[in-house]
């Protein structure tokens, strides 16, 4: 008889029911590489989020796409900045061009996220 740990059932639910929308955490976990990628970008995305008075002491981070809790907290710190990433998309040309199609007709990456998702 085999019996599994908590931990991991409830690993397997969260993973199952993550699948159901995966296609907008992959827009999330590219909307966050794009911001984490560089200094740069990270310190517009900062700035943004002072001009809005986002008083959040929390920053976005990138998840470990095989651990669930990781996507949860990238998933709970992007709601509290989902108008600045809104923003981003009037300030930052290179925000929109991160997920343009490129020359050969391909999607470069999934997204950006709407405000609607």
């Amino acid at each position: 008889m085999h019996v599994r740990c908590c931990a991991h059932t409830v690993n397997l639910i969260v993973c199952t029911r993550l699948k159901d929308i995966d296609d907008l955490v992959v827009k999330i976990r590219n909307a966050v590489r794009f911001v984490r990628s560089s200094p740069s970008r990270q310190l517009v995305f900062n700035q943004c989020a002072k001009w809005l008075k986002i008083g959040s002491k929390e920053y976005v981070c990138l998840d470990v796409a095989t651990r669930w809790n990781s996507t949860y907290m990238m998933l709970d710190a992007v709601v509290k900045f989902d108008v600045v990433f809104m923003r981003l998309e009037e300030i930052d040309p290179r925000y929109l061009s991160y997920f343009e199609v490129d020359s050969q007709g391909k999607q470069k990456n999934l997204g950006p996220p709407a405000l609607e998702n």
